[in-house]
């Protein structure tokens, strides 16, 4: 017998949006409905998958390497999410696009160099230095 096929689609997504996602668990049986921030490079919108990062709307208990944006941020509205939420940096996924549908928001300018400071320390790197400039 064959199989049947579904037709599946993607949302349009950006370094920085914040998505809604279906997460699977780590059976890998079940997903459940969750919020997520987009990490992979516009430059790679071409594959199958997207690299994330996990947001919870559990902001207690946080780890070392959270990042917890209160309602009263300046700039939690553009991210689209609806309650104080902690973006997990430690929890990184490759996911397929398909279990993205839809963009919620985005990360602001100041959030976004909190979550690249948080990766830095989280993977060990060494501080951004700019490239010095010869004149």
């Amino acid at each position: 017998m064959a199989r049947k096929r579904t037709a599946t689609t993607t949302c349009l997504m950006n370094k920085w949006d914040v998505v809604l996602l279906r997460y699977p668990f780590t059976d890998l049986v079940a997903t459940k409905i969750r919020p997520a921030l987009v990490i992979s490079p516009n430059s790679s919108s071409a594959g199958e998958d997207f690299m994330v990062i996990a947001i919870t709307s559990n902001i207690f208990g946080s780890g070392a390497f959270d990042i917890v944006i209160q309602m009263d941020d300046p700039e939690f509205d553009a991210t689209g999410l609806h309650f104080p939420s902690k973006i997990k940096i430690d929890k990184i996924f490759t996911l397929k696009k398909t279990l993205a549908s839809r963009v919620l928001g985005k990360l602001g300018p100041a959030l976004r160099v909190k979550v690249e400071n948080q990766l830095r320390n989280f993977f060990e790197l060494a501080p951004y230095q700019p490239p010095l400039t010869r004149s």
